[in-house]
């Protein structure tokens, strides 16, 4: 069961990351910029941390929240706050300077009056 739970965490997670990159990339397409990438050591792709991609992010993440906060159900029944921990995980991952993300969210969820993410400090990928 709790292989289940935790396969069905990570494509949850995988989604989120994909939703939120589609709308960064959105964004930043509709202001005619470009989507800054490196390859870190191991080949991985890496976003930089950019003003077009802090502003695409912020957005994309302020839109998940406001969901969270009008108490949209996640489709595959998993906690609110599992899914931004795979999102911070993946953060972590693949975007430069990914601190001021991860607390981006934490701030925007407290303004939106939502609860504490429990596990942020473990959330790592």
């Amino acid at each position: 069961m709790n292989v289940i739970l935790w396969i069905l965490g990570s494509i949850a997670a995988v989604v989120i990351i994909f939703v939120a990159a589609a709308g960064t990339y959105a964004v930043l397409k509709e202001r005619g910029n470009e989507l800054y990438t490196r390859r870190d050591e191991n080949g991985n792709l890496i976003l930089l941390d950019t003003p077009s991609m802090r502003i695409g992010a912020a957005s994309a993440y302020d839109q998940t929240i406001e969901m969270e906060k009008r108490g949209h159900v996640n489709s595959n029944g998993m906690s609110w706050n599992d899914r931004w921990l795979g999102t911070i995980r993946s953060i972590r991952k693949s975007t430069e300077n990914p601190e001021w993300y991860v607390q981006y969210i934490i701030e925007q969820r407290r303004k939106a009056g939502l609860p504490e993410l429990e596990g942020v400090d473990e959330a790592w990928p």
